[in-house]
């Protein structure tokens, strides 16, 4: 068990028992787990199980051949044309929930996604999904990215319809969960515009991709046992799901300021038009730097359970720059002080013209100047915010 990349045994406690007892015990809480070995077999699949609920159309099984493993679980090929996902632990019910809800899946018909064609879960959490897919992608050399997170916009502005509004305070809530159970000395909290929006989980990687006559397509996946531990299931806004594929991107190959850019562009080419406006990319209302971090604090969460030494070197890295970010911000925040003093002080000149203490045409200028003076603070403020890539 320890040499399978799905288990977590960077944060297994000494008094953990066996995963056979449908629970482990981690650092980080205890995770529920079920018996999946018997799904590895053929004759397992000839029968529908009847300890839970199916959600689609039980596949036609020809074969049960493990053709990948990570560190979501498994996937196994079962007959020329359909693969399917098994979790070992219980991460929730994304999956099951968009076999479920038809207008989601009528909403991303004929885009680059695959959905599950059936879903088994128990107890409200996902154990097994079938897709049809030929075949995956196993060179992500090969895979345009520019093109990718272009397919992804797509995606996400077909899901706009069903998003809901700015939660910013759980999503704050959320940073601050993680960097509590990983305690790390960063601390980073934003504001939200109202074009940044929650959307349908549909938890993208580049680690499960179909490949089909030559195009390639999103597979819909569980969610990562470290989200699952750490963080509440909440919807996230498309810049999450974006700044999650350009952290993995990030880290296998690099990217400099100029491709993140370039990636960023090709999202927005597509993606729903809000998306685009300034305080949507503003690094002063969170933007994208915002879930740059937050990709990356979970790439630690994952370096920490899988005790991935080269991940967890990478991601202190590039959190031991935030604070170069933080520190521009907090400079900025001197100057948005200035725009309420200005404002203040306006205030307080109407008052000291009407109770006689100024006069007239002094109050009137001492206004003129403190709005003047908010005017300039406010601009200085929205000029200096950090670019978005």
């Amino acid at each position: 068990m320890d040499d399978a990349p799905w288990w977590p045994k960077g944060i297994i406690t000494d008094d953990s028992v066996s995963f056979d007892t449908g629970r482990v015990q981690t650092s980080f809480g205890s995770v529920d787990s079920w018996n999946y070995g018997e799904s590895l077999a053929l004759e397992w699949w000839q029968t529908a199980p009847t300890d839970g609920n199916i959600w689609g159309d039980w596949p036609q099984v020809t074969q049960v051949k493990v053709i990948k493993r990570d560190r979501r679980g498994l996937v196994l090929r079962l007959n020329e044309h359909q693969i399917a996902r098994i979790s070992p632990f219980a991460v929730g019910n994304d999956l099951s929930r968009l076999v479920k809800y038809q207008p989601w899946r009528e909403a991303l018909e004929n885009l680059a996604v695959v959905l599950p064609s059936m879903v088994y879960s128990s107890n409200h959490d996902d154990r097994i999904a079938v897709y049809d897919c030929l075949s995956l992608v196993t060179d992500h050399d090969d895979v345009d990215t520019d093109n990718l997170v272009m397919e992804l916009g797509a995606i996400h502005a077909a899901l706009q319809k069903f998003a809901t509004p700015n939660t910013e305070r759980r999503w704050n809530d959320r940073l601050k969960d993680i960097e509590t159970a990983l305690k790390v000395t960063t601390l980073w909290r934003a504001p939200h515009s109202q074009y940044t929006v929650g959307l349908p989980r549909v938890n993208f990687t580049l680690e499960l991709l179909s490949s089909s006559n030559g195009k390639v397509e999103f597979i819909v996946d569980m969610r990562t046992l470290a989200e699952h531990i750490l963080c509440e299931p909440d919807r996230l806004p498309g810049l999450a799901n974006l700044m999650s594929i350009e952290q993995q991107i990030s880290f296998a190959s690099g990217l400099t300021s100029e491709s993140r850019k370039t990636l960023l562009q090709a999202y927005l080419s597509q993606a729903p038009s809000t998306y685009s406006r300034k305080k949507a990319l503003s690094t002063l209302m969170g933007g994208p730097w915002i879930w740059r971090y937050h990709a990356v604090l979970l790439a630690l969460a994952e370096a920490r359970i899988y005790d991935d030494e080269g991940l967890g070197a990478k991601a202190e890295s590039w959190l031991n720059d935030v604070s170069r970010i933080q520190a521009h911000l907090g400079v900025l925040r001197l100057w948005k002080s200035g725009l309420w003093g200005g404002v203040i002080g306006a205030v307080i000149a109407f008052f000291a013209w009407r109770m006689e203490t100024l006069s007239p045409p002094t109050s009137g200028a001492v206004a003129i100047l403190c709005l003047v003076g908010s005017f300039i603070c406010n601009m200085i403020y929205w000029s200096k915010d950090p670019k978005p890539y």
